[in-house]
């Protein structure tokens, strides 16, 4: 091959983006501005125009497919994919160590100590040098054909210095700034933020157009070599091996005897913060693998594995001031204005105090230092305030006596009607039932995407749309037409459109999302399903006397008498009998089809499902339902199954402990629905 032809550039470009893309994506150390590597890739791409025969599917050109896939091929793997034990003690680690050492007695044993990623996992094959196969986690066992999807992300070579075959596994994640900038996109264009990494990464990686997921900034970290190299004893070793090949590696830390864990799990909690990445733990390994080989496996996990669990992270900042949020129930909630902080993977500039009781409880006022953890690793909220003492500090804080929003009066709510005892609620209400934030509140709640999913509107638009008078109610959202909203403020020809396409097209949901979206009180996503078998439309809603529908209600398995009540007396005011006339007037919501009884894997099962999954929650319901479970909204005396995804909250693991309920994993779910 001459020095000059066409080949031997073509073949010194591949080489040289990929080494861009490696200091990039990798390194995060990049050696050339965008506008030098975007010449590169020109260059490419001309080459390979002029001479088609130097194009082939490990050029950097090719990492994005031109159409649309149709679904996900499923793969069975060679080697199970495992999900790892938890700990969420130290002491749980010291019992997890004993177990090793006393079934490998008389070895020295030496554990690897790394941080423990928050994205999707991943497995990918090489043959040949190149990239063959890359698969989801799915059932461990069998999961779905991702390649096209990951052939887009650039922190993974196409191709690599081994000619043999490599079987990978890995998580993809988003580095938090990456998060920030896509959600702020996201915003402009009236989409619903990604609430963390995690859920970014799952979704990304099962869309079916590589062109849509080429454009978010999806990274993949390898951390275990399954198959391959026989030149490697241990972990350590295979980790620095992948890492000098060009393989983007998840920051392996150290390699210690059993009494260097604990040290070394305090110094990653300490060092979180400053991973580009999320990480929610540590993982701690066996590192010798013909160690892991004698350990096994259960039918579950890996006996050489364990993952730590940190403690919620924590921030200290200073309160700038206490505003009062009004929400669509009309409730008063105090939040506190912070000095900007870095907390979770995102700058907190606004956390929750709850209500008076809360306020009052912690003595919180502005000026004070205060300490913020995230609820559920999403929502802020202030846990602590530092000892502030002296005559310079703030007044105390006291909750506005009319409402914020609209001046209207506010009272507190009876805990229980029949048990006058037990006092009032800590929240104020406003009472006004034309009040803005209220209707803003109820309009966003409509639109999200487990009740009607109307796509393109966000907050901003909502509060436009308000405060114009266009929209009193969510009935008045499919009135509106495309002249009116291009008057709006950052409004454009194609915004107006798009929003009147997805408001229109929110018509055709089933009616147990049209009840999801009312907001009916007492009654969540789950049981306005349940309602919804029962009741199929507005039309059979219209036609219930209110005894009917009490004793219809009543019926329903897991309805109590509150539930029942709070329906009731929501479906038969007057106000709402006009909102469901005028959303029956505009052909809002399909009726449920009539349904018979659901045999199936999961049948007799009920099911709670909570935490951080990689499907959306509704999925994994209807998934539920169709192989004949009943979904609960809360661990109850009679739930079965408490599914558990990541950051579980522990009142639910409490709960299923507490009333003897069996708890799962995402995978065991899948390997009960497949039977």
């Amino acid at each position: 091959m001459s020095a000059t032809s066409p080949a031997h550039r073509h073949a010194a470009l591949c080489k040289e983006i990929a080494a861009h893309d490696y200091r990039y994506y990798v390194l995060d150390d990049p050696s050339i501005s965008d506008f030098a590597y975007d010449a590169l890739l020109r260059e490419l791409r001309e080459i390979e125009a002029d001479h088609p025969v130097l194009v082939s599917e490990h050029s950097p050109s090719q990492r994005v497919s031109g159409k649309p896939r149709e679904g996900l091929r499923k793969v069975e793997r060679a080697v199970k994919m495992y999900s790892l034990d938890n700990a969420y003690a130290t002491a749980d680690i010291d019992a997890f160590v004993a177990r090793c050492t006393e079934s490998l007695e008389g070895e020295e044993v030496l554990f690897t100590v790394e941080p423990k990623l928050d994205g999707a996992s991943l497995e990918v094959v090489y043959e040949g040098g190149h990239l063959a196969l890359a698969t989801t986690r799915g059932d461990g066992a069998v999961g779905e054909d991702v390649t096209t999807n990951v052939r887009t992300i650039r922190s993974l070579p196409l191709t690599i210095a081994h000619e043999g075959k490599l079987t990978l596994r890995g998580e993809v994640v988003l580095y938090k700034r990456d998060l920030a900038k896509l959600n702020e996109l996201r915003a402009r264009e009236g989409l619903e933020p990604f609430a963390n990494p995690r859920n970014a990464a799952a979704g990304s990686l099962r869309m079916l157009d590589a062109r849509e997921v080429a454009k978010r900034p999806l990274r993949v970290l390898v951390y275990q070599l399954v198959e391959g190299s026989s030149m490697h004893q241990s972990h350590a070793e295979s980790i620095a091996w992948l890492r000098s090949i060009g393989l983007p590696t998840h920051g392996l830390e150290v390699c210690v005897p059993a009494a260097g864990i604990a040290a070394e799990l305090e110094r990653l909690d300490g060092l979180r913060t400053s991973y580009p990445y999320e990480t929610d733990g540590a993982v701690v390994k066996v590192n010798d693998y013909a160690q892991q080989s004698r350990l096994g496996f259960t039918s579950k996990y890996p006996r050489w594995a364990m993952a730590y669990k940190f403690a919620a992270e924590r921030a200290r900042t200073r309160v700038l001031d206490i505003v009062v949020q009004v929400g669509r129930t009309g409730a008063l909630t105090p939040v506190a204005v912070l000095d900007p902080v870095p907390l979770g993977g995102t700058t907190v500039s606004r956390a929750s105090l709850h209500n008076a009781d809360q306020i009052a409880e912690l003595d919180v006022r502005v000026g004070d230092t205060v300490f913020v953890e995230k609820a559920g690793e999403i929502i802020p909220q202030v846990v602590g305030v530092e000892a502030n003492e002296g005559p310079s500090r703030g007044e105390p804080f006291a909750m506005p006596t009319v409402c914020p929003a609209c001046g209207g009066p506010v009272s507190a709510r009876a805990r229980d009607e029949e048990r006058p005892d037990l006092g009032v609620e800590a929240a104020l209400r406003c009472t006004n039932r034309t009040c803005s934030a209220k209707v803003k509140g109820a309009v966003l709640h409509w639109s999200r995407r487990f009740a009607m999913d109307v796509s393109h509107l966000g907050e901003s638009l909502v509060d436009q749309l308000v405060d114009a008078g266009l929209v009193a109610d969510v009935a008045d959202l499919y009135d509106l037409t495309y002249e009116a909203l291009v008057k709006l403020d950052r409004m454009g020809d194609k915004s107006a459109r798009n929003l009147v396409e997805a408001i229109a097209a929110s018509k055709a949901r089933p009616f147990s999302r049209v009840l999801t979206g009312l907001g009916i009180p007492q009654i969540g996503q789950v049981a306005a399903n349940q309602m919804a078998e029962r009741v199929r439309s507005i039309e059979a809603l219209f036609a219930s006397s209110a005894e009917e529908l009490r004793a219809t209600l009543a019926s329903i398995h897991g309805f109590g008498d509150k539930m029942v009540e709070a329906a009731v007396a929501f479906v038969f005011d007057p106000e709402t009998r006009s909102l469901l006339e005028r959303l029956r007037d505009r052909s809002v919501g399909t009726p449920e089809p009539e349904s018979d009884r659901v045999e199936g894997p999961l049948s007799g099962q009920r099911v709670c499902v909570t935490g951080t999954l990689t499907k959306k929650r509704e999925a994994v319901h209807d998934a539920i339902r169709a192989a004949g479970g009943v979904v609960h909204d809360g661990v109850k005396k009679d739930t079965t199954i408490l599914i558990a995804g990541e950051k579980v909250g522990q009142a639910k693991l409490d709960q299923a402990k507490k009333y003897g309920v069996r708890v799962v994993g995402e995978a065991d779910l899948d390997a009960m629905l497949a039977g």
